[in-house]
């Protein structure tokens, strides 16, 4: 488990599976931005049972408060295979629990997890260009803006430009160096 101040990740217990599914294909919570797709509780299920959702090429963890109920879901995965790199994405769950910084928290937890646990070069965020909260969340996680793909992605019934947000190894520990003394 990864301990925050405010928030825990960790991976995905066989008992969160049912709330978990049910909030995964909630389409009203995806929001704008995110794709939107119904959820197969058996193919849920199955990935469980095989993987726990943990992989070489990607893995899916929840984010849960301090007494350990579902906010949201952070996941990591290699988005361009010939890239030194894990692309990031999250999900909180419900309006009660958004801006209050618990995604900006998330992906700077699991930014330090990655940059400790793997050899990894550079984490990626990319969000569409409308998406003015997951702009925050990176640029207060410490990625910086890289670019922007045209009509990259296609969400709620139209296509998106998308902006993509890295932040490479050796910025990470020039910041954690940097905050280290106070």
């Amino acid at each position: 488990m990864i301990n925050g101040k405010n928030l825990n990740i960790r991976p995905i217990a066989e008992r969160d599976l049912d709330e978990l599914i049910l909030k995964l294909g909630d389409i009203e919570s995806l929001g704008d931005f995110l794709p939107l797709a119904l959820v197969s509780e058996s193919n849920c299920k199955r990935e469980y049972s095989e993987n726990g959702f943990i992989r070489e090429s990607g893995e899916r963890y929840v984010i849960t408060s301090e007494s350990d109920s579902l906010i949201g879901s952070i996941w990591m995965f290699r988005s361009i295979p010939y890239f030194d790199s894990f692309e990031l994405g999250y999900h909180i769950f419900e309006n009660e629990f958004r801006g209050k910084g618990y995604a900006t928290e998330s992906v700077s937890l699991l930014s330090d997890f990655v940059f400790k646990s793997r050899q990894v070069n550079r984490l990626e965020i990319r969000m569409a260009s409308d998406d003015e909260v997951s702009e925050k969340v990176a640029l207060r996680s410490g990625f910086t803006h890289e670019g922007t793909s045209r009509e990259a992605a296609f969400s709620n019934g139209k296509h998106h430009d998308m902006h993509t947000y890295s932040l490479l190894r050796r910025e990470w520990s020039a910041n954690k160096s940097k905050h280290a003394d106070l």
